[in-house]
This record gives structure tokens, C-alpha cells and sequence, in this order.
């Protein structure tokens, strides 16, 4: 039920080696030939208690998706020496279950794949973060001769007062329920509903530091979500706030910076984006992508069809021959990540 998930593997594969769309990125899927076989390793550990995820992947000769490498062995070392090991979930995707990082420690990561040892640099964790209050609102956009419904979402940001920058990123998932038909008999339990979870705009990369600006209140822009039948039933986006080094905020400025150039004759030509991951054994392979060791500060906002101003079909009621995705998880799902359980934080208050 769960797969790598390949959004952000392909954020960094598409910006590392300097190729530049023609127009804006939806669904970061360009089918340009890359070199095969590059390694590309993401991983986000915050001092949030619960499941850390890896994702570790090879590009593919035809596109730039990564495949995911199932057979990698992924660690998480402590600079005193403790490690703990990650269990590979399906498809690339690793997690470490029921661990948060602490300000007293210093983490890096260590993949071996094949017999090729990888390994990040040791990073601590940020010690502030800023308040932060989500909004939300739909509009629409226009595209030719018709016009499509959004979910906006932004971000009011009050920054503390401090002698010490600080650096916040942000990442949006949107979880939502799926109710499935039940053409059972009176005597039979009906299936459980699904909970559908996919990252939301990440192409955004919404950023923001107090270094070098008088200011501490802001209004960040956090990204959009189409509408569709998925507002059916209650829809909720986790919005986290991400507080992180300066190396890593520039690391995440320099792939912002070339997602945004349209490839103007009067751009500078992206350089090389290196990450902080490296071979071992040869430093001078290129390995693409990045671990990160962050705060965090997660604020929730749900909608309900109620909220939306838009007419939502469902393709499951008044139909004969309802479709597969009524019965189905996996086929709403389309490939993002699913289960049958209500999420702890799930609430309506």
C-alpha cells in the first residue's frame, strides 16, 4: 500500500542536472533521457515522534523518475556512535518507526547499496521556529477557454526575536477519506473507508529567513490543490513547518532558483546543486540529493464539501456500472499512499 514516492527524488534528479522546463511543473514528470544508474538519496529526520522516511533510488534511461533501489541498507547514526536501522517498506521507501530527533545530538545517515557505502553529514537540530497561523481559500484559474477550481493555502508568520537567524522550509500532505460503496447483504459489515495521503504542490518550495531583513511578520504563499472529486469527504492538509540549518536552506534555495528559471536566453545557466551525501570510498561520485535534520511545527486545516464552492461529481452515485475506484483503495488511490486507519490527529473540533 505503499510506494516510493517520487516527487521530491525527482525535484532534486530534475534540478541536479541542470535541466530546465518550458513552461510550469504539475505533475514533474518531463521523460528526458538522464544519465541511468546516478544514486539519489532523500531523508528528513525531525524531533517529531513517530515513522522517518529515506527514499533511495536510481534514474531510470528513460525518464526522470527514480526506480527505487529495494535492496539498499539504510542507518541512522548518532555522532556517539549509536545507529539505528531502517526497514525498507516497499519500492526505495525506508522508515525508522517510533524515534525523534533531540537538541543534545548530532545525526547523519549512512546507505549502502551494493558494495558502495553512502554517507551525509552530521547535522543537530535547530532550536527555534517561528508562530505560524494556515489559511485557506479557493479560487479559480484560467487555462484557454475554460477555467479550473483550486485549493489555495498561505501562511501568516511571525517570527521571534532572536540573535540567531533562522531558517524555515515548508511541506504540505493532504490526506483525505474515501468513502467505498457497499452492495452487501443487511447481515455483512461494510468495508472500511480509505485515507488517501499525497505530498501537495511540492514544486512550490515555500521559504522564508529572518537573515538579513528587518521584518518578523510575513504572508508565505504555500502552495494550491486542484478540486476534484476528492472534496467529497472531509480533506485535510497537514502544513509543516520545517525549521532548518543555513546549509540546508541554501541547499533548497539553490533548487527553488532553478525550478524558477524559464530558461530565458538572459539566465545564468544552473550550476551543479552537490547535496551532502557522498561515496565513501570515492567522494568524486556524484550523488544526487540530500538529508535534512529539522524542527518542526505542523498546523492542521480540513474542508468538507460544505466549504466548497464548487460542484463536485461523484462518479459513485447514479451510475449502473459504478467505476472501480468506488469498490477499490488502490484504484482511487492511483499510486499515492493509503490504508484503512483513522490518523491519530484526525478531529473536526
Amino acid at each position: 500500500m505503499k510506494r516510493l514516492d517520487k516527487t521530491i527524488l525527482t525535484v532534486i534528479v530534475f534540478v541536479t542536472l541542470g535541466l530546465i522546463p518550458s513552461a510550469c511543473i504539475d505533475t514533474l514528470d518531463f521523460g528526458t533521457v538522464t544519465s541511468e544508474g546516478q544514486l539519489v538519496i532523500y531523508g528528513l529526520l525531525t524531533d517529531e515522534l513517530g515513522t522517518h522516511h529515506v527514499e533511495v533510488g536510481r534514474t531510470d534511461r528513460f525518464g526522470l523518475l527514480p526506480q527505487g533501489d529495494p535492496s539498499a541498507s539504510v542507518l541512522l547514526l548518532e555522532e556517539n556512535g549509536n545507529f539505528f536501522p531502517y526497514s525498507h517498506v516497499g519500492a526505495g521507501r525506508y522508515e525508522l518507526n517510533e524515534f525523534q530527533a533531540e537538541e543534545t545530538k548530532r545525526y547523519a545517515i549512512q546507505v549502502q547499496s551494493g558494495e558502495q557505502i553512502y554517507r551525509s553529514e552530521f547535522q543537530e537540530l535547530p532550536k527555534q521556529s517561528a508562530e505560524q497561523e494556515v489559511e485557506y481559500s479557493f479560487i479559480t484559474e484560467s487555462e484557454g477557454m475554460r477555467t479550473r477550481p483550486f485549493l489555495s493555502l498561505e501562511a501568516n508568520v511571525n517570527l521571534p526575536e532572536s540573535e540567531e537567524d533562522i531558517y524555515l522550509r515548508w511541506s504540505l500532505e493532504e490526506t483525505f477519506l474515501w468513502v467505498r460503496l457497499w452492495t452487501g447483504g443487511p447481515f455483512e459489515l461494510p468495508p472500511p473507508n480509505c485515507f488517501i495521503y499525497d505530498e501537495i504542490d511540492p514544486s512550490t518550495l515555500p521559504l522564508l529567513t529572518s537573515a538579513e531583513t528587518g521584518s518578523r511578520n510575513f504572508n508565505i504563499d504555500l502552495g494550491r490543490r486542484l478540486v476534484d472529486d476528492s472534496f467529497l469527504y472531509p480533506f485535510f492538509v497537514s502544513v509543516r513547518q520545517l525549521s532548518v540549518s543555513r546549509e540546508t536552506f541554501e541547499y533548497w534555495s539553490r533548487v527553488k532558483s532553478v525550478l524558477n528559471n524559464q530558461g530565458s536566453l538572459f539566465d545564468i545557466p544552473p550550476a551543479p546543486i552537490l547535496g551532502n551525501i557522498r561515496n565513501v570510498e570515492d567522494p568524486e561520485e556524484r550523488v544526487l540529493g540530500y538529508f535534512e535534520v529539522a524542527k518542526v511545527s505542523i498546523s492542521r486545516i480540513f474542508t468538507t464539501s460544505a466549504d466548497v464552492p464548487f460542484f463536485l461529481t461523484n462518479p459513485c452515485t447514479n451510475s449502473q456500472n459504478p467505476p472501480a475506484l468506488c469498490f477499490d483503495c488502490e484504484a482511487k488511490a492511483l499510486g499515492r499512499r493509503w490504508n484503512t486507519e483513522t490518523p491519530d490527529w484526525w478531529g473536526f473540533d
